[in-house]
């Protein structure tokens, strides 16, 4: 590839945050919830339902 995904990233205005490889993480920004890894399921899970619950 031509470019890092992290640095096109924050060219972007993208801030990245590193955690633990395999912890659980999740994003709710507006309209996009997204998490980090399968650990992050459950945890994905509740956020979606709860922002489904607020509509």
């Amino acid at each position: 590839m031509p470019f890092h995904v992290e640095q096109a990233l924050q060219i972007a205005g993208g801030k990245m945050r590193v955690d633990g490889m395999y912890g659980s993480h999740i994003v709710h920004d507006r309209e996009l919830i997204t998490g980090q890894n399968p650990a992050s399921d459950l945890e994905l899970a509740k956020e979606l339902d709860k922002s489904l619950q607020a509509e």
